[in-house]
């Protein structure tokens, strides 16, 4: 039999046990005593004999995740490393602000984005390329970028103006606009 605490003394099979801490951490539920309006809590040290080693990382995890508020945390965007990293721990700063390393496997992330380091990309037009840019997209964007083209502000392609007056025709829907609005 398995003791929970010394201050309730509900004492449950081990087993049962062994099953309940396994389907609260796969759940995500609080680990407590599972008698009935029981407080008390469950923890790693008094549970260690139950934990297979799968069970004792997970709620490790969970205690380092608990720890970090909800507000400050961030989870690095590579797929096969997914961190958990505290803004706090990655307060320092890169040249243009956004940029992070992850702890773990130290690639490069944006801050703001959320997501892998978008290179030559500011975080807005990063954004303007939906949820899921391709690779190709972002070349695109940086190419515009640097050679200062723009987009139409009725079919979003992109225009160049290469001399004249600032207005300026799209060859698409002869839009005219500005060449100095912020139709990016």
């Amino acid at each position: 039999m398995f003791a929970v605490s010394a201050l309730c003394g509900h004492q449950f099979c081990m087993e049962c046990m062994k099953r309940y801490i396994e389907v609260g951490l796969l759940e995500g539920t609080a680990l407590g005593c599972p008698h009935h309006q029981c407080e008390s809590k469950l923890d790693i040290t008094s549970c260690a004999n139950l934990l297979t080693p799968k069970l004792r990382e997970m709620w490790e995890r969970r205690i380092e995740e608990e720890s970090v508020p909800v507000a400050d945390r961030v989870y690095c965007p590579n797929p096969r490393c997914s961190a958990l990293m505290s803004k706090a721990d990655l307060s320092k700063s890169t040249e243009d602000g956004s940029t992070r390393c992850c702890v773990r496997c130290g690639k490069r992330f944006c801050i703001n984005c959320k997501v892998a380091w978008h290179r030559s990309l500011s975080c807005d037009d990063y954004k303007r390329l939906g949820p899921n840019p391709t690779e190709n997209d972002i070349k695109l964007i940086s190419l515009a970028n640097q050679e200062k083209w723009r987009r139409c502000g009725k079919c979003q392609h992109m225009v160049e103006h290469s001399s004249g007056c600032t207005h300026i025709t799209c060859r698409y829907h002869h839009h005219i606009f500005e060449l100095h609005s912020s139709s990016y």
